[in-house]
């Protein structure tokens, strides 16, 4: 949620790589690793 609304909905893949929810969310230095 951001501002009371969804901001995106998709696989962690896909939200990882969105430039908005990396600037809202996650930070610009954030990488995403594998389980493996």
């Amino acid at each position: 949620l951001f501002e009371g609304k969804i901001l995106k909905e998709g696989s962690t893949e896909f939200l990882a790589a969105d430039e908005q929810v990396r600037r809202v969310y996650l930070g610009k230095n954030f990488k995403l690793r594998s389980r493996n």
